[in-house]
């Protein structure tokens, strides 16, 4: 890993060097997030909670202007907020895979199986904790490998409020252990659905196709039909919200509140044709920036960090939080250690069976390489355009190829060919039963 850094250092230099006067922001080495922290408490829960296809920028602590997560916005005063924050993928397995294991999608997520066995809740349970995992997503099933490590793994069908039952109940029954638990709910993943209790966000003499729902896999064919496809993935937000805060409550109801780390997150974000597309299947930051929260109960007050995050980081830093530490080689860092001031933000997309891409952060810079269906590079300085709508690619040769070098740097060999052995030919319809195949259709993975 330090070989990697060291090189990844000549790297931006070289890369400086081809940068105008507006290029890399300099930043000095950051000491990590530990003094935000106290010591290690190992006595204190773990509980992630993640909300899927949650982009950052669709809630008030971002600076959304809708009053979207009014719960989730005061846990985040109180808390730790990543302002930059990033997944490593732009689908749901590939993403948690990733923050199971500490390593990038292509390393550990092949042929849509999660193959590394050394997972965050195999470290959690290796050194005394109850582990559980609940889900209704249908990506998730434990026949790819996201059981790993949970002692008790529940995937149920896609209805967050049954799911938020079945957290109540198992958080009562293990109140009195120590335990690390993740629940990951749907919402608010399309299908988008009218919510009585979000009624606010919604015009209310709309009339259209959209009138109840979006259904798992839809378009949109005009301005009107996008606002409301919008307003009613606010009214999804609003609701994951408020099963948030009902979390909260019983944490408070039990008396573990302050014994219990929470992390509020997401697998990734949604495009809402900010970039010509919709849903999320691009490495664009609508769909690759992502929330990340982190509450600690010792904490004096709540704070912001600036220092670049990926869901990768998960492996090291949750564990670190509670004294538990590996030697383990990763993609991800310990974020409460020393963090390299030359670091590599990589994203991907290799799900979708035409599309193959990497996404490429470094500082101020963001390189976007299509494998396929073409291959094209993409170059956009995030600093003076965060909407990623000016490709300085034709002015950056140079810079272009540093950062591909980079990026190679980080696969081992050609990215595109590490991509595409990942992958070997499988689709997400590969080795599931009818029933299976019948769920991923209704939430538009499948056509």
């Amino acid at each position: 890993m330090k070989k990697l850094i060291l090189l990844l250092a000549v790297l931006l230099v070289l890369l400086s060097a081809c940068s105008d006067n507006d290029g890399y922001i300099s930043v000095d080495n950051v000491a990590g997030l530990g003094g935000y922290f106290p010591d290690a408490t190992p006595e204190y829960n773990v509980l992630v909670i993640s909300f899927d296809s949650l982009r950052a920028d669709a809630l008030g602590l971002y600076g959304y202007s809708r009053p979207t997560s009014p719960n989730i916005d005061a846990f985040a005063s109180k808390s730790l907020v990543f302002e930059h924050a990033y997944s490593a993928a732009q689908a749901t397995p590939t993403s948690f895979a990733s923050a199971w294991t500490g390593q990038l999608p292509f390393r550990v997520f092949r042929g849509w199986q999660l193959k590394d066995k050394e997972t965050l809740a195999v470290k959690f349970a290796g050194a005394g904790y109850k582990t559980v995992g609940i889900t209704d997503n249908q990506q998730l099933m434990p026949e790819r490998g996201f059981a790993e490590g949970f002692q008790e793994y529940q995937l149920i069908p896609d209805d967050d409020d049954k799911l938020l039952e079945l957290t109540a109940s198992w958080l009562k029954s293990n109140s009195d252990d120590k335990f690390f638990a993740w629940f990951h709910f749907l919402s608010p993943h399309s299908p988008y659905s009218y919510r009585e209790m979000a009624s606010d966000f919604y015009q209310a003499d709309y009339q259209g196709r959209f009138e109840k729902t979006t259904g798992g896999k839809f378009e949109v064919h005009s301005e009107a039909e996008l606002k409301r496809v919008r307003d009613l993935y606010d009214g999804e937000i609003f609701y994951a919200d408020s099963l948030f805060q009902k979390i909260l409550d019983q944490l408070v109801d039990l008396g573990i509140d302050k014994k219990t780390i929470i992390v509020l997150t997401s697998d990734h974000g949604e495009e809402f044709m900010d970039h010509g597309g919709l849903q999320h299947d691009s490495v664009y930051e609508e769909v690759i920036r992502i929330p990340m929260i982190i509450y600690h109960p010792d904490m004096p007050a709540g704070a912001r960090t600036k220092i670049q995050f990926s869901n990768i980081d998960l492996y090291k830093t949750l564990p670190a939080l509670v004294g538990v530490f590996s030697d383990k080689v990763t993609d991800g860092l310990n974020l409460l250690e020393d963090v390299p001031e030359y670091r590599p933000i990589i994203a991907t997309a290799m799900t979708a069976s035409l599309k193959r891409q990497y996404g490429l952060i470094m500082q101020a810079d963001k390189y976007h390489l299509d494998c396929r269906p073409e291959f094209a590079e993409r170059l956009f300085n995030l600093h003076t355009d965060a909407g990623e709508l000016n490709n300085l690619s034709l002015d950056n040769p140079n810079k272009l190829e540093v950062l591909y070098n980079t990026l190679e740097l980080v696969t081992g060999k050609d990215p595109c060919q590490v991509m595409q052995h990942a992958v070997r030919g499988k689709n997400v319809a590969s080795d599931l039963t009818k029933e299976q195949l019948e769920r991923l259709k209704s939430l538009g993975y499948i056509q």
